[in-house]
């Protein structure tokens, strides 16, 4: 149902694997029959969001992920390759022997090209979860939020195919190949807005809900070469940066995902729970931020229920 009234927009952060957390949110949300009439995604966010802003049912989204994990562009990708290596299960020599070969290869071939992973990679992934339609066909208001690298600024994608929006709002900086567009050389748009409150507010949306899937800044860390200075140094900036526009959201839902690589596919499976748990969690504050027509429009669905 769509309300004529005051728009609740949902802002889905990046963060990898850790955004299929994301599904478990609109699961819970789609219980509790909250009605999103936008949604603005970053990264992750923007994949799942635009998944399901494109029309796909949640229970539809799962059973698209779990084939292409089990799918043979997954079983040879560098994705599923570097992301064992941050795995903590066990290996054996012949394993451990074949990731560090691998991922060698990775590397070198990095220093000839704009990234880690091969862009076929990435846009198996996008082709198998999202339908070949344009931004403005889509089920619920989308914006895809990606980075000009050349300008340095935000782009929120309103318009154009929904693949190749959420394609530039994921390219990850080194790790996948930036996109180009016209003018812009577009890359993830969590390098400026890491859970994009700001876009959700600009596309119109009077209630913020947002999701973070960040990884937890650690508060105890080795900090000895200048590459962990330099690691460090950006997650303090994008963990500043993200503080800032989570300020202006109304809600925040940050599922416990933990320290997990964005790339480390192990307990994805994990992490929808994780998602519905936060969710379930904020669902007072959630209440609380509604319009009072549909706080009462929800009270009075519930209360036919029990006497269904």
């Amino acid at each position: 149902m769509r309300w004529t009234g005051k728009k609740v927009g949902l802002a889905l952060g990046g963060g990898g694997v850790r955004g299929l957390a994301h599904i478990g949110v609109l699961n819970v949300l789609e219980q509790e029959g909250i009605a999103i009439d936008l949604i603005a995604g970053t990264s992750a966010g923007a994949l799942i969001g635009g998944a399901y802003a494109a029309g796909m049912t949640t229970r539809e989204i799962t059973a698209k992920v779990d084939a292409y994990l089990k799918s043979a562009e997954f079983e040879e990708s560098a994705i599923k390759s570097i992301g064992l290596s941050f795995s903590p299960g066990p290996k054996s020599f012949f394993q451990r022997a074949q990731i560090f070969a691998k991922n060698q290869y990775y590397l070198v071939r990095a220093l000839f090209r704009p990234s880690i992973l091969p862009a076929e990679d990435f846009q198996a992934l996008i082709h198998y979860l999202l339908p070949d339609i344009d931004i403005r066909d889509t089920r619920i208001p989308f914006r895809a939020v990606s980075t000009d690298l050349i300008t340095g600024q935000k782009v929120v994608l309103a318009e154009g195919p929904l693949r190749q929006a959420v394609l530039a709002s994921s390219s990850v900086p080194g790790a996948v190949e930036p996109t180009r567009l016209g003018e812009w050389l577009l890359a993830d748009g969590g390098v400026t807005s890491l859970v994009p409150v700001h876009a959700a507010r600009d596309a119109g949306a009077d209630v913020v809900i947002a999701v973070m899937v960040d990884r937890d800044l650690p508060a105890d860390t080795g900090i000895e070469t200048a590459k962990d200075v330099i690691y460090r140094a950006g997650e303090i900036t994008a963990n500043t940066l993200e503080a800032a526009e989570l300020q202006d959201a109304d809600v925040i839902i940050r599922p416990a995902v933990g320290d997990l690589h964005w790339t480390d596919f192990s307990r994805s499976k994990d992490m929808i729970a994780l998602g519905e748990d936060a969710t379930r969690s904020a669902l007072g504050k959630i209440n609380d931020s509604l319009p009072l027509s549909r706080r009462f429009s929800r009270f009075t669905r519930r209360l036919l229920k029990k006497f269904d």
